[in-house]
């Protein structure tokens, strides 16, 4: 999961240079149609073993998905790049309430602890000193609820279906909300224009919506969904560190303290779950 984050790090990099060419649903649905794409042809025998049950499955997965990527993309108009990051991260908060809600299970003390302090060094990272919630974070709010329940149920089904397919076969329907919202509220689709945008496009397929996706669905078949999600809720660290390697960003020393915390909470909930000691 750990490497899943690592990948979709980089993905708000790429995203921000490959919309100086493509519309946002545009790039989403070739992004996603090009993964699943790549994917059937790799897993095309697995692909023989698809049944009705892992295709509802994967339909609802990539309903919660593509919900998400929506609300990310529209907060992001009236928010800043830090705010959105942070508010990403709280999908380590609504998915413990969402299973207590559900299955009348609270998180154990550890857990508790471990959001506590990943979410405050998101904090340092992320937040300036002056704060305020609008709109737009609001939305953003919307997009890690969406997403915590993405990620609650990959872990049920993914004990349930073959993780490659489900991981996979989520991504068309990705693609098929992207194609109809394209045509519907922009200019039509259209192909990148130069060698960059092709580059950053098939990081974007093949990187952040295959392999990443993979990754995350194995992930959760041998963990919880309340450890995968704080891990989750480390990919600012990733996005700080790509912006300062290939974008010469600087890194703050109250970033520098965040960064710790982060791996700090990361740690006691692994050390904690037994599941994770069980897939190592």
């Amino acid at each position: 999961m750990l490497a899943a984050t690592m990948i979709f790090g980089a993905m708000t990099i790429f995203s921000k240079q490959i919309l100086a060419e493509l519309d946002v649903f545009n790039m989403v649905a070739l992004r996603f149609l090009i993964a699943f794409a790549a994917c059937f042809v790799i897993f095309f025998r697995r692909y023989r073993n698809l049944d009705r049950r892992t295709s509802i499955h994967a339909f609802i997965l990539g309903t919660f998905l593509f919900l998400s990527y929506l609300c990310m993309v529209v907060g992001c108009k009236y928010t800043t790049a830090s705010n959105a990051g942070f508010m990403m991260s709280l999908v380590a908060f609504f998915t413990p309430l969402i299973i207590f809600a559900q299955e009348k299970v609270p998180p154990d003390r550890a857990h508790v602890i471990s959001i506590f302090i990943t979410l405050t060094g998101v904090g340092l990272m992320c937040l300036s000193g002056d704060f305020t919630l609008n709109r737009g974070d609001c939305v953003c709010i919307m997009s890690a609820f969406f997403y915590s329940f993405q990620m609650l149920y990959t872990e049920r089904y993914a004990r349930e279906d073959d993780p490659v397919l489900l991981g996979t076969f989520q991504l068309i329907f990705v693609s098929v909300y992207g194609f109809i919202f394209s045509l519907i509220l922009e200019d039509g689709l259209r192909l990148p224009a130069s060698a960059a945008g092709w580059g950053q496009l098939l990081y974007l397929a093949l990187g952040c919506g295959a392999l990443g996706f993979i990754l995350q669905t194995t992930a959760e078949k041998l963990s919880t969904a309340g450890h995968t999600t704080l891990i989750y809720a480390s990919q600012p660290v990733f996005v700080a560190l790509f912006s300062y390697l290939m974008l010469g960003e600087s890194i703050s020393l109250r970033q520098v303290a965040g960064i710790v915390l982060v791996f700090i909470g990361v740690l006691i909930t692994v050390r904690k779950d037994p599941h994770a000691q069980k897939g190592a």
